[in-house]
């Protein structure tokens, strides 16, 4: 399902207009991006929740030269569905 598909579907449901479903839509993943890049969680009660997550230095064998290299360390977004999600 794409962005366009979850538009049309809130727009079938509700009989909100699209642009006004499309804005709100696009405006709601704008602060979930934004929280994050905060470092902050974000969570949907019943859905899940978004976590950044700091990974560490790690040392890895390079895969063509096979010289030892430092991978510094980077932020990785992790998503915990809830227990209503995993049950589909």
């Amino acid at each position: 399902m794409t962005k366009k598909d979850i538009i049309e579907e809130v727009h079938q449901r509700t009989g909100l207009p699209r642009i006004l479903v499309r804005d709100v839509l696009r405006t709601s993943l704008d602060i979930i991006k934004e929280c994050l890049k905060r470092g902050e969680e974000v969570k949907i009660v019943r859905f899940g929740k978004w976590q950044p997550v700091l990974r560490k230095t790690k040392r890895v064998k390079h895969p063509t030269s096979g010289e030892m290299i430092q991978i510094p360390p980077y932020v990785k977004v992790v998503f915990k569905p809830s227990q209503e999600v995993k049950k589909i």
